[in-house]
């Protein structure tokens, strides 16, 4: 007989009706404790699906920004003579920040000031020669009256002559020794004297009116010379407070120089920017991130959600992001003018509107006295470093967060077609 296939322990054993009332070990202890962790592991999962919570976020870019800044422009058109900043500098109010050449005015100037030496020579001389000359016509008028004077005397003398003749000569007449034609003559000679006196006494009258005409007229001239020089002195103080005005550009603000956007010998235009101007004002430094989101996405961002930012000066994988809340969103696209409005930056303005015209999002970050930066990161402390105004980031803000059960319910639903 062949050797059995089973041993004959095992045959022996089968054979053997002992211990047939003791339980067969289906699982052992570490079986268990494998079961035990896979409940754990699927209340966890249910637990977590009901009680937990998953957030929907939109990815954003934009710029951080502390305080306003502002482009200081051209006041006038011209050449650009000197631009006394540089990157970097601190400037105040009132600091003269450019000279630009203004031709026109200086020419101005110099034609004003040729016309005031005029004036005053001609006043000079009108003072000058023109009192000697009034002099000499009052000294002619006052000869002139005094001869009127004695001439008016002497008619009068004759005037009495003749009326005394007059009277002699019409007793003669009663006696006839005169004829009347005598008397008729004497008569006639005293109406001519008398007339002879009233011109003498007109012309004393005309000639001292005229020395007073000439002492006016002299005045009047001196007078209007004055006038004219106090407004050609006028016109030169106004003209030379607009060319200080328009040669000499002085900064609006006090703050710091980020970006200088034009050079010396260059023409600039009224109005043209000359450099970028952080301002200074403490109320303002207020550091912001401002986020841009793609048109179709922008009406899903309120105030008050939840936004990370990342300046791009620190890895996030590493420091992680900062926390921040979204305190204004734009109620309608913003355009490429809007957005050099807030960012001043024309290169990233270009790249931001890439993929459309973008809502405009301004977030405001969460203070943290012990991080090094300032601000409340997702890391434990955040990273060693500054966080400087102008440093574009990355940021996501998060529209939506709800109950991954809620999320896997509609989805069954949906896959067993049961809506």
């Amino acid at each position: 007989m062949s050797q059995s296939f089973f041993r004959k322990s095992a045959l022996e054993k089968l054979s053997t009706p002992e211990k047939l009332d003791q339980l067969i070990k289906v699982t052992g202890s570490k079986a268990w404790v494998a079961l035990v962790t896979i409940a754990i592991i699927i209340f966890t999962a249910i637990g977590w699906s009901v009680f937990g919570h998953i957030k929907t976020k939109l990815n954003a870019a934009g710029v951080l920004l502390g305080g306003d800044v502002y482009e200081v422009v051209s006041t006038s058109q011209g050449q650009l003579i000197k631009l006394n900043v540089k990157n970097g500098d601190k400037i105040k109010k009132g600091d003269i920040i450019a000279n630009i050449e203004q031709i026109q005015l200086q020419q101005q100037i110099a034609e004003a000031k040729s016309l005031l030496s005029e004036q005053k020579f001609e006043l000079s001389k009108t003072r000058s020669f023109g009192s000697k000359d009034s002099e000499l016509q009052g000294d002619f008028v006052t000869k002139q009256k005094s001869s009127i004077q004695a001439q008016i005397r002497s008619e009068k003398k004759l005037l009495d002559f003749l009326k005394n003749q007059l009277e002699t000569e019409k007793n003669l007449l009663k006696k006839g020794l005169i004829t009347k034609a005598q008397v008729a003559n004497t008569e006639q000679q005293i109406e001519t004297s008398s007339n002879q006196i009233s011109n003498l006494n007109a012309q004393f009258v005309q000639t001292s009116s005229q020395k007073l005409t000439l002492q006016f007229d002299s005045d009047q001239r001196t007078n209007l010379l004055v006038q004219r020089i106090s407004q050609t002195e006028r016109q030169i103080v106004n003209l030379t407070e607009q060319y200080d005005i328009a040669s000499n550009v002085r900064s609006l603000y006090s703050g710091e120089v980020v970006e200088v956007l034009t050079d010396a010998g260059t023409v600039v235009a009224q109005g043209s920017p000359l450099f970028k101007l952080k301002y200074s004002n403490k109320s303002n430094a207020k550091l912001r991130g401002i986020l841009y989101i793609p048109s179709q996405d922008g009406k899903k961002i309120e105030v008050g959600m939840e936004a990370l930012v990342a300046p791009s000066t620190v890895q996030p994988q590493d420091f992680g992001f900062m926390k921040g809340k979204v305190v204004y969103v734009s109620d309608f696209p913003i355009t490429q003018k809007g957005m050099m409005t807030s960012v001043k930056n024309d290169q990233l303005v270009q790249s931001l509107l890439k993929l459309g015209a973008p809502f405009e999002v301004h977030v405001e970050f969460e203070k943290d006295p012990a991080s090094y930066s300032g601000f409340k990161w997702t890391s434990a402390k955040g990273p060693n470093v500054f966080i400087n105004e102008g440093t574009s980031c990355s940021g996501k803000i998060t529209v939506k967060s709800e109950s991954p059960v809620t999320i896997v319910i509609p989805a069954l639903k949906k896959f067993f077609e049961l809506y």
